[in-house]
């Protein structure tokens, strides 16, 4: 006792108690609940849920009598234009009748509703059949039931302007016939002979518990088919006929169901005493089992605390390295959860700013190093990183054929000609020529020729010549620029003014400087995939790049390989970062890479951050595939939920935190296959294993492999192995 006080007591196992005492009473109240709804609603509950069930699947078999009548509909559409039955009513020769009959056997074949088409030209007074025997005598056709002949006053049908259910029947047999409308009855006509177990099979869909009767009947009260018809046979004198449900007696109610061709009439007597029963069964087993669950309980609050609490409890104490007492598992969880997901976001913004960080301070230091000091001023740097669309960088040349050329008086009509002040940075001053970087604002769109007519202008009045590049909104983009305006001086003509565009026809080979965007691109797709093997191909494409632009001899290759490099190694590590893999993981050689791409000459250090890199996609590699999802993760819930009408890729998605495209990518890769062909593969394997091992109906089989629609269930079935499911189950495959 004095150890139960001490425990409750113990603030440590607050959450423990909390936990415990939250499943006591909740079962308390379960049980407690339990007689009051079985005493008050369970009765009203069953008899509505078993009229609205009734309702349901009585529906469902005028829907699929309906569907199977609209099928044969389709199978008269397409024989009355049928080629071979066509030439049989004009060419009367055994070849041509051969080849109409082959006709109406493939159609009665693909056709499991149709037991036999028949097929009466009145003009020749030939007969064809597909199944059943029939001849024509005194005007009167007769058809083989398989023991008799059955009479067919075909000619009283004739004239009818609509299709027609026809019951034909003896004190032994029956026939339902469907004769459709046709405009073409004088000289030819085509009757089905409807699949009595077809029809049989359709109406057993209707029955369940608390159904005692289904049954066809005509409008002389002839029961066609049905199940358990003997129940039916009391109440069909004197029953209406008009749609609608109809209580014969505090048990029974009798559905009527109308519209079909001929008249015909779905009855369905509906019984509450089988409910009723069960009802009582469960009123008499109630104290029994509450004994039996009350026992139990404390083993299942037991059970339950296993499975909820203790998960909790571990992942707590991996999550968390000191609990704080009196707060909620939950609560601290989700603290832990938060923090990381902060600090995953903060190295992000810390990644992409030293990013920017860097290519900043590496073109302000090439500027401050190759201009002079003095006559940039504070030049403000930042104005080239402008995230503007519409600003455009342009790299110049300025040039005098006799005499040389004061930098400061182009740098001073260059600012007083640009729209923003402070906009334009000296690059190169040399004795004949000086460079210079401007960043042009605005939202003209022929910028290009502006700065073209500005020159003119200049080399108007000093007599230099100038020669402009191509412009850019990316400051990556600068010793692209930087190498096209040196391109455009060197192979001008006589030009007074000469820009990028117009002599670039006369370069021998491209520039290795142009920024490599979308090989960056493909490569953050591929990590992001990811698919490694593209990944270090598509790095070894970029480091050639790199090797190719550090041989030149201008003066911005090396902001180009450092600006690439960053931007590899930050793809990397965002990838990295976004895969959930821990920083603390691979910070030393992603530090160590950063030094070496930013403090350290490329053509000394090269091959050493090559190797990095390939460490850094080897780690990137290893820990994916220690947190990939695996196959027989992936069949184990297929497995558990494939029946499931529910069932779709981002179930699996969800289930393992991943995106729907990349759950199908993963999926076709691990299993060869479409996710939709696999899960049809499964739910066939089921159906075929019900249909051959349970009397269980087709559309309750449809249901339990996942297809709430019978009729594509069906058609599906068929388009997979050629015959219906009530062919599979016969034997006829």
């Amino acid at each position: 006792m004095k150890y139960c006080v001490r425990f409750f007591s113990n603030s440590k196992h607050s959450t423990l108690i909390k936990y415990f005492l939250s499943y006591f009473i909740i079962l308390s109240i379960l049980f407690l609940g339990f007689f009051l709804a079985v005493r008050i609603q369970l009765n009203r509950i069953y008899f509505k849920d078993l009229n609205d069930q009734t309702g349901k699947r009585l529906n469902n078999v005028m829907l699929q009598l309906e569907d199977d009548l609209s099928n044969i509909n389709q199978v008269q559409s397409l024989l009355s234009k049928d080629i071979n039955l066509v030439l049989s009513r004009y060419k009367n020769e055994n070849w041509y009748n051969y080849q109409a009959a082959q006709r109406m056997n493939e159609y009665t074949v693909s056709n499991s509703f149709i037991d036999t088409i028949c097929y009466v030209d009145n003009k020749t007074e030939s007969i064809l059949s597909s199944g059943k025997h029939v001849y024509k005598q005194d005007g009167i056709y007769y058809i083989y039931t398989g023991s008799h002949y059955l009479p067919f006053p075909l000619v009283q049908y004739a004239g009818s302007n609509k299709s027609q259910l026809i019951y034909l029947s003896d004190e032994t047999s029956g026939l339902l016939i469907y004769l459709p409308y046709s405009s073409n009855m004088e000289s030819y006509c085509i009757f089905y002979i409807i699949s009595m177990k077809e029809l049989q099979s359709t109406l057993e869909a209707g029955s369940f518990n608390g159904i005692n009767s289904v049954c066809l009947v005509t409008p002389d009260n002839q029961i066609i088919s049905g199940i358990h018809e003997d129940a039916i046979l009391p109440y069909l004198d004197g029953l209406k006929k008009e749609a609608g449900r109809y209580p014969i007696d505090s048990d029974d109610t009798m559905f009527v169901y109308t519209g079909l061709p001929g008249s015909l009439t779905l009855l369905a007597l509906s019984s509450n005493k089988a409910i009723l029963g069960q009802v009582s069964l469960a009123f008499r087993n109630t104290y029994l089992i509450l004994v039996l669950l009350a026992t139990c309980g404390i083993f299942l609050i037991l059970f339950s605390m296993r499975i909820t609490y203790w998960p909790l409890h571990k992942l707590l104490t991996k999550l968390v390295d000191t609990p704080m007492p009196g707060r909620s598992y939950v609560d601290q969880i989700d603290a832990a959860f938060t923090t990381a997901l902060s600090e995953k976001n903060k190295l992000q913004k810390k990644l992409d700013k030293y990013r920017l960080s860097m290519q900043k301070s590496i073109l302000d230091s090439i500027v401050s190093d190759n201009s002079n000091s003095r006559m940039n001023g504070l030049l403000d740097i930042d104005q080239f990183f402008s995230d503007e669309p519409d600003n455009m960088i342009f790299v110049l040349t300025i040039s005098h054929p006799r005499k040389s050329c004061n930098p400061n008086d182009v740098m001073v009509f260059l600012e007083n000609a640009l729209p923003d002040k402070n906009s334009c940075a000296l690059l190169e001053a040399g004795k004949n020529r000086s460079v210079f970087m401007i960043n042009y604002p605005g939202i003209e769109e022929n910028k290009d020729e502006v700065i073209r007519l500005l020159l003119w202008d200049y080399c108007s009045e000093t007599g230099c010549r100038a020669a402009v590049s191509n412009g850019a909104s990316s400051p990556l983009e600068i010793p692209y620029l930087y190498e096209n305006a040196l391109l455009a001086d060197k192979y001008r003509q006589e030009e007074a003014v000469v820009s990028y565009g117009e002599i670039a026809p006369r370069i021998p080979s491209p520039s290795n400087l142009a920024y490599p965007y979308k090989k960056l691109d493909a490569l953050a797709l591929c990590l992001k995939t990811p698919e490694f093997t593209q990944a270090r191909r598509l790095k070894e494409e970029l480091f050639s790049q790199i090797d190719s632009a550090s041989e030149n001899g201008t003066l911005f290759p090396d902001f180009f390989i450092r600006c690439v490099l960053i931007d590899i190694l930050t793809i990397i590590t965002n990838a990295m970062n976004r895969m959930n893999i821990k920083f603390k993981n691979y910070s030393d050689l992603y530090y160590e890479t950063l030094y070496l791409c930013r403090s350290c000459p490329y053509q000394e250090k090269g091959g050493e951050v090559s190797r990095n890199v390939d460490e850094l996609l080897a780690a990137f590699e290893a820990e994916y595939a220690n947190s990939a999802v695996h196959a027989s993760q992936i069949m184990e819930i297929l497995r558990e939920g494939y029946t499931s009408p529910d069932f779709s890729i981002s179930v699996l998605a969800d289930k393992f935190e991943v995106s729907i495209a990349y759950m199908s990518y993963l999926f076709k890769k691990k299993f060869n296959k479409n996710f939709s062909d696999y899960l049809w593969e499964l739910r066939l394997d089921k159906a075929k294993d019900m249909l051959l091992h349970s009397s269980m109906p087709i559309d309750q089989i449809s249901v339990r492999v996942g297809y709430i629609n019978v009729s594509s269930f069906r058609r599906k079935f068929k388009q997979e192995t050629g015959i219906t499911p009530s062919q599979f189950r016969n034997g006829k495959g």
